[in-house]
């Protein structure tokens, strides 16, 4: 059995020699990984090593309760119609082969139901125009005795604590968002 190779030609050598080239220039002098990658590299491209702490400590000052305010409104009722309907199907065998082969053919009427959304009327719902918040007022936020009367989202745990809590007790949570 002989097989046939092909000749191991100038141009294979030349993109063999360029493709080591370009991964060498990747690597650095003393690893095998690429330039750019791993753990240390995003402490060498400036950016921070941990992230802030989302807590916010201060006086606490006040709290409130936003109940959630809702309205009425009208819209489209869409009800399913369906309608009977039916079509022609097709049928065919066939038997034998060759000359001898034959095909019957015959058809038969299928019922199917045609159903689509139509609008009748409207109907009434409730919408919701804001939803239920929960706010803490602290001073001094951060130790800093000019920040005071900030107002913090907070869910409701927080809310239940500030509520027990006595006004100008040091407070620390993480709040949902700034503002009230």
């Amino acid at each position: 059995m002989h097989r046939h190779r092909r000749p191991f030609t100038a141009a294979v050598a030349v993109a063999a020699a360029c493709l080591a080239a370009l991964l060498g220039a990747c690597a650095g002098p003393d690893s095998g990984a690429v330039a750019g990658s791993g753990p240390s590299a995003a402490a060498t491209a400036g950016a921070p090593a941990a992230k802030a702490d989302p807590r916010v400590i201060g006086l606490l000052d006040d709290h409130r309760h936003v109940a959630r305010r809702t309205a009425t409104g009208r819209r489209p009722h869409m009800v399913q119609r369906c309608t009977d309907r039916t079509r022609r199907v097709k049928h065919s065998s066939s038997s034998g082969s060759g000359k001898r082969r034959s095909t019957r053919t015959w058809y038969t009427t299928e019922h199917y139901k045609d159903c689509r959304k139509v609008r009748q009327g409207t109907e009434s719902y409730t919408r919701v125009v804001s939803a239920e918040r929960w706010c803490v007022e602290l001073d001094d936020v951060g130790g800093d005795r000019t920040r005071d009367d900030v107002w913090f989202t907070v869910d409701s745990a927080t809310y239940d604590t500030a509520v027990d809590t006595k006004e100008g007790t040091p407070t620390s949570f993480t709040p949902l968002a700034t503002g009230c």
